[in-house]
């Protein structure tokens, strides 16, 4: 995979009892700051999920498109240390590349 290869980032996130424990300000600039990074590294989001009413688990389950694998290991730095992003999140991600799915299934 080269590194300009556009990249699928899929996570799973629950939140921590340390997010909530956090002022409504010092959310809401978390969540500022995360945003901020999220549109200077040209990241666009697929789908977001909220599974908060659904699974015990997983509170959210989103799908991204980043324009490199630089720009995602860029993202990965900046979560871990200017957000100390396992202090306030559980979180899992998975990387690939876009695939079509039209063939599927389909008779050549």
């Amino acid at each position: 995979m080269n590194n300009a290869t556009p990249i699928i980032r899929l996570f799973f996130a629950k939140m921590k009892p340390e997010f909530f424990q956090l002022s409504e300000d010092e959310q809401k600039q978390f969540m500022a700051r995360d945003r901020a990074n999220l549109d200077a590294l040209g990241m666009k989001a697929v789908s977001m999920i909220d599974c908060t009413a659904h699974d015990p688990q997983w509170d959210y389950i989103g799908v991204e498109s980043w324009p490199s694998l630089q720009a995602v290991e860029e993202r990965e730095k900046f979560e871990n240390e200017e957000l100390q992003i396992s202090r306030y999140v559980d979180y899992k991600v998975h990387l690939g590349v876009e695939q079509s799915f039209d063939d599927y299934g389909q008779s050549q």
